[in-house]
């Protein structure tokens, strides 16, 4: 049998990106017929490997614009960074002439840096990602800023003004959120630190805290793109930052920075105000409070994460959450939703929930929808703890538009 690494070999030769740009020509076809003809290209080992980098380069997608020309294992590609994210990172390193990527993978944060203008030390000791990394850095143009050590960076620390580091969070094969199981583990972190101008760690999307109100240990970024949250990171030396708590909010680079304001009094809502259902990293940093205090906002309940404020406000939260109207108020009962779904001629409707034992899908066999509008149904508790239904529609451009509409700033 074909080793992994001899595949590997295989696919970055002429003959396998032969194979591989008639893989991606023949997307969509019948898979038994695709597999007959690379067959007839190559051996079976061989048409498989085919298939399957084509398999990864298609999710991969998601993540790079670079992916139909990448060479990537399943299991790098899922701790891999999108690419969005990779380069707002990279900015960071402006100040810095030569980073070390200490556990490159397959490469993604390499190149990153490196078209951001860095010179970069890439670690890796997994002959399989070197592998992969050697072809990646060639094939997205970056091989001659880019050195490629094979080793362990524990042992040998790489030469580098700076560098960045992203502990495997699957050492077992199984992912894990604790960090006492990442390798290398926080006890790796500080000496590391110590010998760069400036360490930057990217840790999971959602690091726990200390359960107080107070700043985090170590002051923290969590930054999440278009709505979903991907990383949390933390810098040392000359990388520290400066405020307690950041959010990053891309791909607008939207950021809000603070200490963590506790919330303001929640309050009821009214007909016409404005709903915001805000960016998850604005809540995972704790900064709501910082947001609601600045734009006149205040919650719907002391501990749900929905915000209220005026139309007038709705310019200074569109950066910070998705933004809806109330149009439509009332009770949970499926009589009362009825009524209030007919009332507005609903038939489409979004269900969002939060603060509530029942998903959306429980509340949505509840209903009867008979109309031909679509509009939102937010079903969370009120400032008493009691359940309500709010029907929303979308805020006018005018008063604010999407979320990520502005650029950066702070609230």
């Amino acid at each position: 049998m074909t080793s992994e690494l001899d595949l590997l070999r295989f696919l970055a030769s002429p003959r396998g990106q032969d194979a591989l740009a008639h893989a991606r020509a023949t997307r969509g076809l019948d898979a038994m017929a695709r597999r007959a003809d690379l067959d007839r290209r190559g051996t079976g080992e061989e048409a498989r490997a085919v298939l399957s980098m084509d398999g990864l380069r298609v999710r991969a997608a998601a993540k790079t614009p670079l992916a139909d020309v990448l060479l990537l294992t399943k299991d790098a590609l899922e701790q891999a960074t999108p690419a969005p994210v990779a380069d707002d990172r990279a900015k960071r390193f402006a100040p810095f002439a030569r980073v070390a990527d200490l556990g490159a993978s397959v490469g993604f944060d390499t190149i990153a840096l490196a078209l951001a203008g860095r010179e970069v030390v890439a670690v890796e000791r997994d002959p399989v990602r070197v592998a992969c990394l050697r072809h990646n850095v060639a094939a997205a143009g970056v091989a001659d800023r880019v050195r490629i050590v094979e080793g362990d960076f524990l042992a040998e620390p790489p030469e580098a003004d700076a560098a960045f580091l992203d502990p495997d969070r699957r050492p077992d094969g199984r992912r894990t959120r604790d960090p006492e199981r990442f390798e290398p583990p926080p006890a790796a972190w500080a000496p590391l630190a110590a010998r760069y101008r400036g360490l930057l760690l990217k840790l999971p999307p959602v690091l726990e805290d200390d359960p107080g109100a107070g700043p985090p240990p170590i002051a923290t970024e969590w930054v999440s793109l278009d709505g979903e949250m991907k990383e949390t990171r933390r810098g040392f030396g000359a990388l520290e930052q400066r405020v307690p708590r950041r959010a990053v909010l891309l791909p607008a680079g939207t950021v809000v920075e603070g200490e963590g304001r506790p919330w303001p009094s929640p309050r009821a809502p009214l007909l016409g105000d404005v709903l915001v259902d805000p960016d998850p990293a604005v809540v995972v940093s704790r900064l709501l409070g910082d947001v609601a205090h600045a734009h006149g906002a205040h919650p719907i309940h002391p501990r749900i994460a929905y915000l209220l404020a005026s139309p007038e406000a709705a310019p200074g939260l569109a950066p910070f959450g998705a933004l809806l109207r109330v149009d439509g108020l009332g009770g949970t009962s499926p009589t009362d939703l009825a009524r209030l779904l007919d009332a507005f001629d609903v038939g489409r409707v979004d269900i969002r929930t939060r603060g509530i034992e029942d998903p959306p899908d429980a509340w949505r066999r509840r209903l009867r929808l008979r109309g031909s509008r679509a509009a939102t149904l937010v079903i969370t508790r009120g400032p008493d703890d009691r359940y309500l239904a709010v029907l929303s529609g979308p805020v006018p451009a005018g008063a604010g538009g999407a979320s990520g509409s502005r650029p950066a700033g702070r609230p």
